[in-house]
């Protein structure tokens, strides 16, 4: 008898650390995050629909980790807070995983490409080309410069300085 119970409360302990559905999660993180909208269930979950499955995805783990109890909201709020304490990046693709949720991105999945070659910004001032010599529009730009200073110096008169008086 005494082993059952041991077991038993083995296998409720594992329940409570591998995390269970709460229904109130996804409207408590969309408040305590001030997000638009609530995050679906495979935030946590395999799945959105019932049955989800336990909460066994990296950003559930990151909150089971800092004490996440299933069904507890103010266990959920903490854990939330020592999330962003943490700088939590589940994912590893160097977002902390409330800032992505804040702009609508999956802390669960890396935010890189699957080739890990992250393409050069081509945006910002026009001084990207590629291979990184500013594009033929900021050459002439500055030609137009140098040569209007140049054109604006050679129409100066000289001074005359002061007149002496008699």
């Amino acid at each position: 008898m005494k082993a059952s119970a041991v077991v038993l409360a083995g296998a409720i302990g594992f329940v409570a650390r591998v995390g269970s559905a709460s229904t109130s999660f996804p409207e408590a993180i969309k408040s305590a995050l001030v997000l638009d909208a609530p995050p679906a269930c495979s935030l946590c979950h395999e799945k959105d629909a019932a049955p989800v499955g336990p909460a066994d995805r990296p950003f559930a783990k990151s909150l089971l980790d800092r004490g996440l109890v299933s069904g507890d909201s103010a266990s959920l709020l903490s854990a939330l807070d020592r999330m962003r304490k943490d700088g939590v990046d589940s994912d590893g693709d160097g977002a902390r995983d409330l800032d992505e949720l804040s702009w609508g991105g999956d802390p669960n999945a890396a935010d890189r490409p699957e080739n890990g070659v992250v393409e050069p910004m081509s945006y910002g001032c026009a001084f990207v080309n590629g291979g990184g010599s500013p594009t033929p529009f900021v050459w002439a730009l500055v030609a137009v410069a140098v040569w209007g200073a140049v054109r604006r110096r050679s129409h100066v008169v000289p001074s005359q300085g002061a007149q002496r008086g008699p």
